[in-house]
């Protein structure tokens, strides 16, 4: 294991923009993602790849989710993009146990810095643990969307 800072490791670490409201839809070709998640869809995006998306404001901040693929990413997220020697999906399992909400600044209205989450210390495997990781997880995470959507389906 080694010791480094999260802003070590990231080949990005920053927010994302503002859209206008009226380019969220309901439907659309690329997800908007914000602080909590799926916003709704625009025809145009920030972000082509993987990474781990932070919740920056409000009741979600510190909250993580993994993202891959073209999306929008909204000012409310903070994107976290390993470099070539780590793993983003690894990252955001591994942020989502640190509790960062705990981070924020103390307001009426939470938030956390990009400043603040690039000083955090993590403690990182090889890549080659890290993927082995994802690999179970991911295993288990499919295994729970399948029976999340099962149950959907029981309940209609």
């Amino acid at each position: 294991m080694t010791r480094v800072r999260l802003g070590e490791i990231c080949e990005r670490l920053s927010s994302g923009k503002s859209i206008k409201a009226a380019e969220v839809q309901e439907s659309g070709t690329y997800p908007v993602i914000g602080g909590n998640g799926l916003r709704g869809y625009a025809e145009r995006y920030n972000f082509d790849g993987e990474c781990a998306v932070i919740g920056r404001q409000g009741a979600a901040c510190g909250n993580v989710r993994f993202h891959s693929g073209k999306a929008y990413m909204t000012e409310h997220a903070v994107v976290a993009v390993a470099n070539e020697s780590n793993d983003s999906h690894y990252l955001a399992y591994l942020l989502s146990t640190m509790s960062l909400g705990r981070l924020s600044a103390q307001s009426a209205q939470p938030g956390l810095s990009v400043k603040t989450l690039s000083k955090q210390e993590i403690d990182l495997p090889s890549l080659e643990k890290q993927r082995q990781v994802v690999e179970v997880i991911g295993s288990i995470d499919a295994k729970i969307g399948v029976n999340a959507k099962l149950n959907g389906y029981l309940a209609a």
